[in-house]
């Protein structure tokens, strides 16, 4: 009776010893077969899970607006902030899935998917003036990349601008006021700001600016002459609307793909040549085209590239409340104002920007005054004698 005892307590013990001896083991492989679980699922949520996507509708030729909403996305593992591959028959692209149909964060010349009225729309960022090979029909493929590594690091630029004065420091920064500067051009011959007719709660102090600095000549850049028009009749008092009914105003709209109109350049370069006096530039918050502009008048008046890039970027530290010298500023420089000088020194590129591997691109200064002459010249063909003309009324030569 005993010795049938031990015998099963001698068994039940061996038994229990094994299991805990093979415990860590089959711990170990529990384990690793989770983690690998975890690893598949994110190659999966990341590279391999895609949704197809049918062109409904073509805008301007570079604007695609999908069959599909925000919940075909979310249905892959995408979300805001996120990089999109988009595979078409004629290329693939990466775009930014933006928050809102404004677009925001997209990098200049960059690709963005954004939900517009419950249908995805795939576009490009001022590339207004190229024209991409996808009909309505045509069949895309979207995976989700992953997180953009930019969206982090600019929470400033995506929150945005408010129209509200008390968010600012002062009524300088709020409007976007200042002289246009650098280089050789005459002090205190041009000043930038916001509109001083549409530009909401900003175009009374923008007014209030052109008036005390004495402009007597303007340069409009986001309205053409009847819109002009229309606004120096609803508001008879303001500054800009007396220069107007005297004849001391250009106007027209503007393109933000300023490389690629000719037209929009000669407007502005014949518009200086006109101006007698102090000239006050505008668009309507007076940072995106007041800017290429502004850049384009600085650099044939002998700016150096970073008096120029300085410049641009005092617009978005206006505007977006961003610290120089922070990582959000050395972003937002290279994602925007950085690019757009890139192209003024590699005109072979202005065609198709969306095709260009910015990511790799390495910005080199250069001598603005060269390149910018050389552009104007040589890639949109305006006559040189004209150029030089410019550039002696901007340096006081003439």
């Amino acid at each position: 009776m005993g010795k049938h005892t031990n015998f099963y307590s001698d068994e039940l013990l061996s038994r229990f010893m094994g299991r805990i001896s093979k415990a860590p083991i089959i711990t170990l492989v529990v384990m690793v077969a989770i983690i690998g679980a975890i690893a598949v699922s994110d190659n999966f949520r990341d590279h391999d899970r895609a949704v197809n996507a049918e062109v409904i509708e073509v805008i301007h030729g570079n604007t695609f607006v999908l069959d599909i909403g925000m919940d075909a996305l979310e249905g892959i593992g995408a979300e805001i902030g996120d990089d999109i591959l988009v595979k078409t028959d004629v290329g693939t692209f990466s775009a930014l899935l933006s928050p809102d149909s404004r677009y925001k964060g997209i990098s200049i010349y960059g690709g963005y998917i954004a939900d517009v009225s419950g249908n995805m729309t795939f576009g490009f960022s001022n590339c207004n003036h190229v024209t991409i090979d996808i009909d309505v029909g045509d069949v895309l493929t979207l995976s989700r990349e992953g997180r953009d590594p930019n969206v982090d690091r600019i929470p400033n630029y995506l929150k945005g601008h408010t129209d509200d004065p008390g968010d600012y420091d002062d009524m300088v920064v709020f409007g976007n006021l200042r002289d246009v500067a650098g280089g050789d051009l005459v002090p205190d011959s041009i000043y930038r700001s916001a509109s001083p007719w549409n530009a909401g709660n900003r175009s009374p102090v923008a007014d209030d600016y052109l008036r005390e600095q004495g402009t007597e000549y303007l340069i409009c850049l986001n309205m053409n002459e009847d819109e002009v028009a229309e606004y120096a009749e609803k508001m008879p008092d303001a500054y800009a609307s007396e220069l107007y009914r005297e004849g001391k105003v250009s106007s027209k709209i503007l393109r933000a793909a300023v490389h690629s109109y000719p037209g929009d350049i000669e407007f502005v370069i014949d518009s200086l040549l006109e101006a007698d006096g102090k000239i006050g530039m505008f668009c309507t918050y007076g940072k995106d085209r007041t800017g290429f502009y502004s850049a384009l008048i600085e650099g044939l008046a002998g700016a150096t590239y970073d008096e120029i890039l300085a410049d641009f970027m005092t617009s978005f530290c206006n505007y977006y409340h961003i610290e120089e010298g922070s990582e959000e500023y050395d972003v937002v420089a290279k994602n925007y104002p950085q690019r757009v000088l890139y192209l003024y020194d590699h005109t072979e590129l202005i065609p198709h920007p969306e095709k260009v591997d910015w990511d790799s691109v390495e910005f080199e200064k250069f001598n603005p005054e060269e390149v910018f002459t050389k552009y104007l010249v040589d890639h949109i063909g305006m006559d040189a004698d004209k150029v030089q003309k410019v550039k002696d009324k901007l340096t006081g030569a003439i």
